[in-house]
This record gives C-alpha cells, structure tokens and sequence, in this order.
C-alpha cells in the first residue's frame, strides 16, 4: 500500500513540474535582463546594441532587442509621433511606456514594440516565422509581450 502511495505521489509532481513553464534569465551586456522561455536562446547578430533570440526547438521567428544609446526625457511627446507615423496601438503594461504596430510587406510580418523604462528606448522586433491560423499567430504574440514585460532596465 505504501509503495502505491509513494508512486502515486511521485507520479503526481512528476506531471506537476512538466507542466510549469520553465524560465531563464538573461542579462545582456546592454545593461537589461528579461526571461525567456526555457527552449528559447540567444544566437549572433551584426547589429550594434542589439540581441536576438528564437526559439531552440520550433521555430516560430525571430525576436530583436535594440538599445538605444540615449535617454527619452518626454517618452510620451516621443512616442505619439511614432503612434501616429505607424498607425499604431499604445502599450498599457505595468513599468513601461510605450507601443505597438505591424509592418506586412510580401508575405512577412514585422511586429514591432517600442519600450520606454526609466527613460531608456528598447526597439523590440520580432519577425513571424511560417505559424499556421490565428490562434497559433496570436499564442506566439503573447509569448513574445509575455518575454517583453519581464523586460527590467539594469
């Protein structure tokens, strides 16, 4: 009886931790850390200030984090410009200032993020891969925010 329990109980957090969502941190040398999933990594750009990551196992596109080497002193004088030019959507996240829009050219969608946190811009990018459907779109789409929310200034 007590191996059956003992089993069970195994087998019970077993399924407990498959299902959590494994993080890891990243700290870039642009002085910034965010969380990503545990299967995405980080792989070289040319770039200046930028890193960008993809997913290890699947891949759903390419996600670009930029630095921007100066400080926004009026970030939302700064980004209604940017709103307007782009036609894009403001960002209501906790700690952050900023928007949201797309850019479709041929059969390629730029999602772009501008963030603003404690007065230093992030240009955010991230090129969709081939996703099948809306809902898969839309659940690589909140990945991402989901990435970027966890976005913290060093």
């Amino acid at each position: 009886m007590k191996v059956v329990q003992i089993l069970s109980i195994s087998i019970l957090l077993i399924f407990n931790n498959c299902s959590k969502k494994m993080e890891h941190n990243f700290n870039s040398e642009y002085n910034y850390s965010i969380k990503l999933p545990e299967n995405w990594s980080e792989y070289e750009t040319d770039e200046n200030n930028t890193n960008a990551f993809f997913d290890t196992i699947k891949w759903t596109g390419n996600l670009r984090i930029t630095v921007m080497n100066y400080k926004i002193e009026c970030p939302n004088k700064f980004l209604s410009k940017i709103l307007i030019k782009k036609e894009g959507a403001n960002i209501n996240w906790e700690n952050f200032d900023g928007i949201y829009y797309v850019e479709k050219t041929n059969n390629e969608e730029m999602n772009y993020w501008y963030l603003i946190q404690n007065k230093k811009l992030f240009v955010c990018s991230f090129l969709m891969g081939q996703l099948k459907g809306k809902k898969e779109i839309k659940n690589e789409l909140t990945k991402v925010e989901n990435i970027l929310k966890t976005l913290k200034t060093n």
